[in-house]
């Protein structure tokens, strides 16, 4: 049909639909009640009102029923209303005619797009229920009305027309097919309604929306759409969506160009093309074709005469048949009318009674729904009253916990800065700890030097007490003798007189004139001594007086000190009571608050509903699991510290009671050790002796001769023996000390020794033990030397303290020796000093005879070797002098002897000698340091610690810090270098120990090396023996020289020092030497007086006329020019050595981190010992920490550079700041080194050969003994020194200086570094699970370099705040997400995976791998929001980023209100850190600031940048500082050559500190900003250029990276002349 009346005719299609559904709905008796309609009609989703009155319309009979036609009527009504037209006031006439034709009957769109329904309950009353309350609509409520018909038509009559000229986007078509493509998954080219059902639902169109773009997209009408249907679908679907009508019929250029042809019957694959019987089919007529007439013939005639016939025949039959039939119809008519009048009339009378029945129950239930609307409405609104009361109770105490969080979180900032003042408080506790335990140390070591020097002092005193009272004695014996010849002069005075008066003889008044004279010469002299004496008495005196009244100063000083150290104990104590009762309080605080917050919230919550009393139940417990969480990490934190802090104590006590319990066994050892060699030499000397008495009698049965053959007779010369000396071998000789020795002085044998006999022995002594006798004493011939003496070789000088009776002899023992030559003598230190008052003789009753007249006088601490001993008397000798003294000034000296006989005789003890690679220093008590190049005795080698000792030093050592000594190979035609002879001088005042060398005088030793602290080790030349090998002090020897045998000794310089001024000797012991000269020092020993040695010439010098030298001086080590260093104040000195401190130790630290890379992480990786895995846990980012610290140390070197050598840095706050905002990749090892330890050690523990393999690399002489555990901790190390050293730097940096401001902001720097370090270490699930989502993560784009345990750009570290599993809300694609604090990830899995078991989210067992969905979101970009209904039950939200908003969906609610919360508090953290950092910039630009002048720069632009992206290219942008002062220009993308043109201005505060500082970065969104360079300008570098070449441009060429350059333009404009 065709027209407007059309569009309200029902089509046959139409009613052969509606007659189907009309018999779904199973009818009784061809009718279909209202409560059946009402059901079925509600699903259309129209209101009850409109449904009502399309019944009133349809109802043509108002019966309350519907019959097929009425239902039809009320289907087509409802679907055009659907479609936006309004209802008639009348039924129109086309609905009433029935449809000409039935077509083929359509699929009903009920099937292909079936959703759920709803119905009513009467015809007439519907309830005021929404239909939009059901999710879906009825759609399938005539899909083929006239208008679809007309288009179809219209589409299939058009002519076919290009891609091109359809009306969808090319765009939409990729998307939609590729759509098509995903929800086509049985690849059968269409799709279903079912399927098709969610991707429209997604789109939350209205129903009716929905129906109508499903009967529009349909254009073939099969129930189904195929692509290009289901891309016009959703085309209309986004038109819909942005507000444009949806047509009613469906436009040409629509169309699909597939669709477009005309659409034949049979073409169609479903039939469903309006079907048109062949009786309507007009057909072409046809032309009958003219034939010639022929001639009919008779017989033609009767056949058609017949066939006449038989038609009337035929004709007359069929009317007969046919009134038959219409009379047996009219019959059946009657009868079938008659019995539908009966049926009519029963039916009626039925329908009266039925009607009656229903209008009762129809009243019956209007006034029961008016009931019901009434308590529906008075519910609502209590409902609504109780909502509205429940919001503002809600938005109340939204605000009181809103307001209680800020007190809640001011009060955790100010516990939080409390908390760090409080930790900075002990820090500088602990730091006044260390220096008060430094001061402590330093005292106890002063104290201990000044009682060293008071009972030096008061032994001196004693001495010149004796002194003193041996004078007075003197004085009184002169004066007695004075008094006597007083009186004699006056007599002979007298009697001279006397003699001139009587006129003597000449001779005897000459006698008597000389023997006055002799007199009075005597007088004189005696005068003379007696001032002589009184003079040294009264020195003495006023010496006595000197040291009392520094011993008296010493004390108080020693009492002061001991005061202030009980005061700092003192306060050290109440620092540490009141920071525990500080931490209690908080504590306790803290728990009260959050008993009474706990308390207070539970009975808030008991008011509410079940619902809201749930979740706040379940978030109450969330928050109160976190919060307990954090007091136990807290209670577990102060656990840990007192527990360090109790575990430290233990250690250091039982480290003390090793180091005790070790001392006290080395001392049994030792005990023990020298008992049983004292019990095998008396075992063995024993031995000897019978061996000898055995051999002795053996020879002289035998009747031969000595051993010793006269040659030839000679003179003997007589020798007094010095010391005792025991023969060690057969060919030696015994001899007493004071014993008159024979000796043969033509004897030709070794150097240094004589042959001689003594007491009818003959042999050989050394030389240095006898002295010459004056006088020549004949002795009995004795048997000269055999010529076997004469044809051996000399071996090196002798030197012996005491002979070793451990004697390897091939030569038989010609007579037994006597009892007291075997014996060791006594030795004796004196405990005082005394002097022989006057000459006198004892008689003691010697056994030999001999009378000694002498008395031996000695000083305190002079060690006597004791002969005999007569009662109270002894006789000694010292240096060659023998004498009587009492035995109460001295005692007897114990153990020396068996320690030295038990070094020379021990066989276990084998002395190597070593030599130290490098210096060893440690704090240990018991270790061995010693500097490169020392060479050590080692005495016992156990594990990887050895035992040793240099000098008077003696402890254990690293093994793998020294060398065995390479014996010496001369090469052909070299010269040999001869060894150093030294002769003891003195004797050592102290005893030696085990491995030093108890020296004589006139003893020689061979040099064998040297150390810087003067001792030497040398080799004593023994006859017959092993040469004794041990350390002795350069003090004690004098070198000889190879003509000479004198020589004075020579010690090394203690140090070295430059002379201030000019000094002229005044004595003959005193150095001359200049200005700036050069000075060894060889003696320190007075403080006012050192003896040093300038250009050859040795004396005394002032110590205040010379200073210690830069290599002397550790703060003065970075230069060696003393002007430079005068010029400068104290306070800047101690920066400067700090600043060069910094420096020296990176460049140590840097070569460390190498060190590991070369020595132990490639051996490792080659080895196969470790996977890659394995190898990357325990290094981690080892190859990132040495990039950034060369970085720092580059940038150090240039800045060093720039200032000149051996000078001052001025500026080096702005490095730190800048480069110390570049070291995230500590973050990542540290939070990662606990990991790599414990792997360490499994490896270790559990492969011995992976241990071995460790221990044989760490051997390398450049890891100096440390492991490679040692190495990975000093990253820590290095960053916690970091905040030391500055704040160094930072306290001697004066208050105006430049450089004050960059200090503090470095300081700042390292502090947040550490604490980041820190919290990364304690926030090991968060580095663990960063690190999973590194490895099990795909990046690409912008984020395929991305490490996610690292720094973000300008929030700090990257933290993971949340994760989890949501959906797209269209297509309910599964998407894990991860939100960053700086960035929100949407990743997809190529597999499903669940969130629990073995296979969950961040489990190491998990295998699986995510990609990434889109680019990541950053925070200060996205804006997230809830449904505009918040009542809705389904969990979705919006994220909106720039121009594209992402539609989630989580599991529940609870999930969709966290994540909400924590994108909105990331995002908003961001904002406003990105806002603080602006405001600072901004500020800092604003900030007007006076000075001498101002500097304008113009950067132009920079060449031939460093790439940093993947693609070659880099986003820069350039950054100007001065001082505090910064200025950042705009980044340019992807290019190396960037052109800023950017302007700025700085204020010039100091034209010789101020240094203008050019820094391009790489603009980087992840991480912090990348470095491609700097270059410096010091403001005095420009005004001497501008003097010359005025304001141009200038190329500035980049340091630390391998190229770029930067072209700038500097305009200096000072405001007065500045020179």
């Amino acid at each position: 049909m065709n027209g407007g009346a059309s569009v309200w005719a029902v089509t046959p299609e139409e009613r052969e639909k509606y007659d189907k559904q009309f018999d779904a709905l199973a009818p009784v008796l061809g009718y279909v009640s209202g409560e059946q309609a009402r059901k079925f009609f509600l699903r259309s989703g129209l209101p009850a009102s409109v449904l009502a009155e399309i019944w009133n319309i349809a109802d043509m009979d108002s019966d309350g029923k519907m019959d097929r036609q009425e239902f039809s009527i009320a289907m087509k009504l409802v679907k055009l209303k659907l479609q936006g037209r309004n209802l008639p006031s009348v039924l129109p006439i086309p609905m009433k005619q029935l449809p000409v034709a039935i077509s083929a009957p359509n699929v009903p769109l009920s099937a292909r797009f079936a959703l759920p329904l709803s119905g009513f309950s009467s015809p007439m009353a519907f309830s005021p229920s929404t239909g939009m309350s059901n999710a879906n609509s009825l759609l399938d409520l005539g899909s083929s009305s006239s208008n679809s018909s007309s288009t179809t038509s219209l589409a299939g009559n058009s002519p076919k027309t290009g891609a091109s000229d359809w009306a969808v986007p090319q765009g939409s078509r990729l998307k939609y097919r590729q759509q098509f493509n995903t929800l086509d998954k049985l690849m059968s080219g269409y799709l279903s309604g079912p399927q098709v059902r969610n991707a429209l639902i997604a789109s939350n169109l209205t129903q009716t929306q929905l129906a109508t773009i499903w009967n529009l997209a349909d254009v073939d009408k099969d129930g189904q759409l195929r692509a290009d249907e289901f891309i016009l679908a959703m085309h209309l679907v986004d038109m819909a969506k942005t507000g444009r009508p949806l047509p009613l019929t469906l436009p040409q250029d629509l169309v699909p160009p597939s669709l477009r042809g005309g659409i034949k019957p049979g073409e169609l694959v479903n039939g469903t093309g309006p079907y048109i019987p062949p009786c309507l089919i007009d057909a072409p007529e046809i032309e009958p074709v003219l034939k010639t007439k022929s001639s009919v013939s008779f017989e033609d005639k009767l056949k058609e005469n017949f066939a006449r016939g038989s038609a009337e025949l035929e004709k007359r039959r069929l009317a007969l048949e046919e009134e038959r039939r219409k009379e047996r119809e009219r019959r059946d008519r009657e009868e079938r009318e008659a019995h539908e009048r009966r049926e009519r009339e029963a039916r009626e009378q039925e329908n009266r009674r039925r009607l009656e029945v229903e209008r009762q129950r129809e009243m019956e239930r209007q006034r029961e729904e008016a009931r019901l609307r009434e308590l529906e409405r008075r519910e609502a609104a209590k409902l609504e009253m109780e909502r509205q009361q429940r919001e503002e109770w809600e938005r109340g105490m939204r605000q009181e916990l809103g307001g209680r969080r800020e007190g809640e979180q001011e009060e955790i900032s100010r516990l939080r800065a409390k908390k760090k003042s409080l930790e900075l408080e002990l820090e500088d506790v602990g730091n006044k700890h260390k220096q008060i335990s430094g001061r402590l140390r330093d005292a106890q070591s002063k104290r201990r030097i000044l009682k060293a020097e008071v009972d030096h002092v008061n032994q001196k005193r004693d001495s010149r007490n004796i002194e003193i009272n041996t004078l007075q004695l003197q004085l009184e014996d002169w004066q007695k003798k004075l008094s006597l010849l007083v009186p004699e002069q006056h007599r002979l005075t007298e009697k001279l007189r006397n003699l001139n008066l009587n006129k003597i003889s000449p001779v005897t008044l000459t006698s008597l004139s000389g023997s006055a004279t002799e007199k009075g010469g005597n007088c004189r002299r005696l005068k003379g001594q007696l001032d002589t004496l009184e003079r040294e008495t009264t020195d003495k005196l006023a010496q006595m007086e000197q040291y009392n009244k520094e011993l008296k100063e010493l004390r108080e000083k020693q009492v002061r000190q001991q005061a202030v150290l009980d005061d700092l104990h003192r306060v050290k104590e109440e620092k540490q009571r009141e920071l525990q009762r500080r931490r209690e309080e908080e504590l306790q605080r803290k728990r009260r608050e959050e008993e009474l917050e706990r308390k207070r919230r539970e009975e808030e919550e008991a008011a509410r509903q079940a619902k809201l009393e749930q979740e706040r139940r379940q978030q109450e417990k969330e928050e109160e699991e976190a919060r307990q969480k954090r007091l136990l990490e807290e209670q577990r934190a102060i656990q840990r510290e007192e527990e360090e802090r109790q575990a430290q104590a233990c250690l250091q006590a039982a480290q003390e009671k090793a180091q005790e319990e070790e001392r006290r066994r080395r001392e049994e050892e030792g005990k023990e050790k020298r008992k049983r060699e004292e019990e095998e030499q008396e075992r063995k000397r024993k031995e000897e002796e019978d061996e000898e008495e055995r051999r002795r009698k053996e020879e002289q049965e035998r009747g031969g001769q000595p051993a010793l053959e006269a040659q030839r007779p000679s003179e003997l010369t007589a020798y007094r023996a010095l010391y005792s000396f025991v023969a060690r071998n057969a060919d030696e000789l015994s001899v007493d000390a004071g014993g008159l020795i024979e000796v043969d002085e033509q004897a030709v044998g070794e150097p240094g020794w004589f042959c001689g006999s003594y007491r009818g022995n003959r042999g050989w002594f050394p030389q240095s033990y006898a002295e010459k006798c004056p006088t020549r004493s004949t002795a009995e011939t004795a048997a000269p030397p055999s010529p076997g003496r004469l044809s051996r070789p000399p071996p090196p000088p002798l030197n012996s303290r005491i002979p070793d009776k451990k004697v390897a002899c091939d030569i038989p023992s010609p007579a037994k020796p006597d009892a007291s030559q075997t014996s060791v003598p006594l030795l004796a230190r004196a405990v005082s000093s005394w002097s022989a008052t006057s000459e006198k003789t004892l008689n003691l009753g010697s056994g030999t005879g001999d009378v000694i007249t002498a008395m031996l006088s000695f000083s305190l601490g002079d060690v006597i070797g004791v002969l005999q001993q007569r009662g109270d008397w002894w006789l000694g000798q010292l240096n060659g002098t023998q004498g009587w003294f009492p035995k109460s000034y001295v005692a007897l000296e114990t153990g020396g002897n068996t320690d030295v006989d038990g070094f020379d005789t021990s066989d276990t003890v084998q002395l190597e000698e070593y030599v130290a690679l490098y210096t060893y220093e440690s704090p240990e008590v018991g270790d061995l340091t010693f500097v490169e190049g020392d060479v050590v005795m080692v005495t016992e080698r156990e594990g990887e610690w050895w035992r040793g000792c240099i000098g008077d030093q003696t402890g254990v050592f690293p093994s793998n810090y020294v060398r065995p000594v390479e014996p010496e190979v001369s090469k052909p035609g070299a010269p040999i270098k001869k060894p150093e002879i030294a002769q003891a001088v003195t004797t050592a005042a102290v005893a030696p120990t085990t491995h030093q060398l108890h020296l004589s005088p006139g003893q020689l030793i061979v040099v064998l090396a040297k150390n810087s602290a003067g001792w030497w080790l040398g080799e004593l030349q023994a006859r017959g023996k092993k040469r004794q090998r041990g350390w002795f002090h350069s003090s004690h020897v004098k070198l000889l020289g190879p003509s000479s045998s004198k020589s004075s000794p020579s010690p090394l310089p203690v140090c070295q020092v430059i002379a201030m001024y000019d000094y002229t000797a005044a004595n003959r012991d005193e150095l001359s030497f200049s200005k700036g000269q050069l000075i060894s020092i060889l003696d320190k020993t007075n403080p006012d007086w050192w003896k040093g040695d300038a250009n050859g010439a040795t004396g005394l010098l002032p110590t205040n006329y010379v200073t210690m030298t830069t290599e002397s001086d550790p703060s003065q080590q970075w230069c060696a020019d003393l002007m430079t260093l005068d010029t400068m104040t104290p306070q800047e000195r101690k920066r400067q050595g700090y600043i060069h401190e910094l420096i020296r130790t990176e460049e140590t630290y840097v070569e460390d981190l190498e060190l590991v890379l070369e020595v132990f992480y490639k051996p490792m990786s080659e080895s196969g010992r470790l996977t890659e895995a394995e190898t990357g846990a325990i290094f981690v980012n080892w190859r990132e920490l040495i990039m950034c610290n060369t970085k720092l140390l580059k940038a150090l070197r240039v800045r060093k550079k720039t200032e000149g050598e051996n000078m001052p840095v001025q500026l080096i706050g702005d490095l730190l700041a800048s480069e110390l905002a570049h070291m995230q990749p500590y973050i990542r090892f540290c939070s990662c080194q606990l990991n790599a330890a414990a792997l360490l050690q499994s490896k270790t523990h559990h492969q011995p050969d992976f241990k071995d393999f460790l221990r044989k690399i760490a051997t390398n002489y450049r890891c100096k003994g440390m492991p490679l555990s040692s190495f990975l901790l000093k990253p820590m190390q290095r960053i916690t020194r970091y905040p030391l050293l500055i704040k160094n730097i930072l306290e001697h940096t004066p208050d105006c200086h430049g450089d004050r401001g960059p200090l503090r902001e470095a300081l700042q720097r390292a502090e947040e570094l550490c604490s980041q370090v820190n919290e990364g270490v304690r926030e090991k699930e968060n580095s663990d699970r960063l690190e999973w989502t590194q490895s099990h993560v795909q990046c690409e784009g912008a984020i395929e370099h991305l490490v996610f345990n690292s720094l973000t750009n300008c929030l700090g570290p990257r933290k993971l705040l949340h994760s989890g599993r949501l959906y797209k809300t269209k297509s309910s694609r599964e998407l894990w997400a991860f939100l960053f604090n700086d960035f929100l990830l949407l990743t997809h899995s190529a597999k499903p995976f669940s969130s629990s078991g073995p296979d969950k989210l961040f489990s190491l067992k998990t295998s699986i791998q995510l990609k990434m969905y889109k680019a990541p979101l950053f925070l200060n970009e996205v804006l997230v929001k809830r449904p505009p209904d918040p009542s809705s039950d389904e969990p979705i939200f919006h994220v909106s980023h720039i121009d594209r908003v992402y539609a989630l969906k989580t599991e529940t609610l609870t999930e969709r209100t966290t994540w909400v919360q924590k994108i909105k508090a990331a995002s908003e953290q961001f904002i406003e850190t990105e806002k603080k950092k602006r405001e600072k910039a901004y500020q800092a630009r604003s900030l007007k600031s006076s000075g001498i002048g101002r500097l304008l720069v113009t950067v132009s632009e920079a060449l031939e940048l460093k790439a940093c992206k993947p693609n070659g290219k880099s986003n820069p942008y350039c950054e100007l500082t001065m001082g505090a002062q910064c200025y950042t220009s705009r980044p340019i993308s992807d290019t190396l050559n960037p052109k800023w043109n950017f302007h700025c201005q700085f204020f010039v505060k100091d034209l010789y500190q101020d240094i203008l500082c050019v820094t391009v970065f790489e603009k980087d969104q992840f991480s912090p900003d990348d470095f491609l360079g700097r270059t410096e300008v010091p403001v005095a570098t420009i005004k001497k250029e501008m003097e010359s070449k005025g304001a141009a441009n200038r190329r500035l060429l980049l340091h630390e990276v391998p190229t770029g350059e930067v072209w700038v333009k500097l305009d200096l404009q000072l405001y007065e002349s500045t020179k």
